[in-house]
């Protein structure tokens, strides 16, 4: 059959020839083994074309065995605040003391929701006045006084009066001439402070002429009553050069115990009393006055922060 397919002329038609077995297994074979490269996988022999394939035993492993590792051994992971960043550097938080609430109170921030329920009208301030503390000066400038017309009152009768009999005399013709100038200048320097009240010292200087004439008055009332005393009326209107039967004449009271030398010296003494004393119940009413003004300006501050809300 070969040699007549040989001698077979040129240019007739070839006639196809059936692969053999042989042919076709090999070239099974072959494709086999090309994809067996491609994968990295082994695949077993397919052996003769119609007989089922053998699946191949899977390779044996070894067992697993944990192995322990201590602190020092693991490996360290760096946590992403460690790790450098491109962007810029973040800003220090600085922590800011937190306002002290006072004891009993609540301090609610303004842009709360609940704000607006404690947001209220600030109370007016209350102004101090001086009144109080100038009626206490003026009792220590009473006890000043009364110390000061004393002591006038015991240089006039030193010269006529023996040592002996000083004291019972001082007692004698001081005691109610004290006692009734005291109570003038503690009645007039009060009603100075309390008509004045914050008033500086110029208040004072000028008020102190008024205090002087009531120290007079009293001063010679008490000395007329310490001449009625000791020799009765009818003495007293004699002692003034007044007219028994017409009584005792007021004028000629004025006339003979205005102008003796402790109720003089007590009027005298009333006016620089107040005027020293009164410094420093203006001083007070000065300082009150500014404490008061810084108040007000406080008050009306808050005011106009309240109403802008």
């Amino acid at each position: 059959m070969s040699d007549e397919r040989d001698t077979q002329a040129a240019g007739a038609p070839v006639e196809e020839a059936e692969a053999t077995t042989t042919e076709v297994r090999a070239a099974v074979d072959r494709a086999v083994a090309a994809e067996s490269n491609e994968t990295g996988s082994e695949v077993a022999d397919p052996g003769p074309i119609g007989t089922d394939a053998v699946p191949a035993e899977p390779p044996a492993t070894e067992p697993f065995t944990p192995v322990e590792r201590t602190e020092a051994e693991r490996p360290l992971i760096a946590l992403s605040e460690e790790l450098p960043s491109a962007g810029p550097a973040p800003e220090p938080v600085v922590e800011t003391e937190a306002p002290r609430v006072p004891e009993g109170k609540v301090l609610v921030s303004a842009d709360h929701p609940i704000a607006a329920l404690y947001m209220q009208t600030p109370m007016p301030p209350e102004l101090r006045g001086n009144r109080g503390a100038g009626v206490l000066i003026s009792l220590l400038a009473t006890l000043a006084f009364a110390l000061v017309h004393a002591g006038v009152i015991a240089l006039w009768l030193a010269p006529s009066t023996p040592p002996s009999a000083f004291l019972e005399e001082l007692l004698r013709a001081g005691l109610w001439p004290v006692v009734a100038a005291s109570v003038a200048f503690f009645i007039g320097l009060a009603l100075l402070v309390l008509i004045v009240g914050r008033a500086g010292w110029w208040a004072y200087v000028l008020g102190g002429f008024l205090v002087g004439a009531l120290v007079w008055i009293g001063a010679l009332a008490g000395a007329a009553l310490t001449a009625y005393q000791a020799n009765g009326a009818v003495g007293l209107v004699e002692l003034i050069g007044g007219d028994p039967a017409a009584g005792i004449d007021a004028i000629d009271v004025i006339r003979h115990f205005g102008l003796e030398l402790p109720v003089i010296g007590a009027a005298i003494a009333a006016r620089e009393v107040t005027v020293w004393f009164g410094a420093w119940i203006g001083s007070r009413g000065r300082k009150l006055k500014r404490l008061n003004a810084e108040a007000i300006a406080e008050y009306e501050a808050a005011l106009a922060e309240v109403q802008a809300k």
